[in-house]
C-alpha cells in the first residue's frame, strides 16, 4: 500500500512537472529561462525518490508484533491543538514505554497507542471521561477490556522528568502484574489436581477386634 502511495505521488509530481513544460513553451523565452531552475530542480529530485525507491514511509506508533489476548495498552490522548506540554507528556510517556518494556512491547504483552480524542469514533473518549490530553491505561483479559485507569496526575509532574518516569514505570508496572496474576491463576486451574491424600490402610474387620474382657 505504501509503495502504491509512492509510486502514486512520484506519477503525478512528473505529471505537474510536464505541465509546466508545456505551459514554459508556450510563454516567451524570458519566461521560460526563469522556470528553468525549478524544472531543473524536480527532474533532480524524482530521479532521487527514483534511485531510492520512492519516498520514505513514516514509522509507526503502533507495535509490530502481535497484541496478546491478555496485555496493557498505554494509550496517548491528543487533541488536534498540540502545545508543548502536551508533546512533553507524549514523549516521555513513550520514552518510558520504549526503553523500560521493550521486551514485552516486542511480545505483545504491552502496546503503546496514541490517539486523537477529538477524532475519535470508538467511545473511548465518552467511556475514559477525556476532556483534555492524558495517558489512560487500559488492560484486557481474553482480548476484552478488564480494567483501565486514566493518569490525570501526568500534567502536575511533567516538568519533573525523573518524578514522571518513576510515576509512568509504578503504574504500567501494577497493571501489568495483574496480566500476570490473572495467568498465572488461569496455569493453575487448568493444571489437574494431584491427589496427596494418603491412602488408609484397611480397616479391621469386627473379627479382629479385640473382645471385652
Amino acid at each position: 500500500m505504501d509503495l502504491q502511495k509512492s509510486l502514486s505521488v512520484c506519477l503525478l509530481t512528473f505529471f505537474f512537472a510536464t505541465i509546466v513544460v508545456l505551459i514554459a513553451k508556450a510563454m516567451d523565452n524570458q519566461a521560460a529561462s526563469r522556470l528553468e531552475p525549478q524544472l531543473t530542480r524536480i527532474a533532480d529530485q524524482l530521479e532521487a525518490l527514483t534511485a531510492s525507491g520512492g519516498f520514505p514511509v513514516a514509522s509507526s506508533t503502533a507495535v509490530t508484533s502481535a497484541e496478546k489476548p491478555d496485555r496493557v495498552v498505554v494509550n496517548y490522548f491528543y487533541s488536534t491543538t498540540r502545545c508543548t506540554t502536551c508533546r512533553a507528556i507524549e514523549s516521555q510517556t513513550s520514552e518510558v514505554v520504549q526503553s523500560q518494556y521493550a521486551a514485552e512491547l516486542q511480545d505483545g504483552t504491552i502496546t503503546w497507542k496514541t490517539l486523537n480524542y477529538e477524532d475519535d469514533r470508538s467511545g473511548l473518549m465518552e467511556k475514559f471521561e477525556i476532556v483534555m490530553p492524558v495517558v489512560v491505561l487500559t488492560r484486557f483479559e481474553d482480548d476484552e477490556m478488564a480494567d483501565w485507569k486514566r493518569l490525570d496526575q501526568v500534567w502536575g509532574i511533567v516538568n519533573d522528568k525523573p518524578a514522571f518516569a518513576s510515576f509512568i514505570h509504578d503504574e504500567i508496572d501494577a497493571m501489568l502484574s495483574e496480566v500476570y496474576q490473572s495467568k498465572s491463576i488461569a496455569r493453575t486451574q487448568s493444571q489437574p489436581v494431584e491427589d496427596d491424600t494418603p491412602i488408609d490402610s484397611e480397616e479391621p474387620s469386627p473379627a479382629d477386634l479385640p473382645l471385652p474382657e
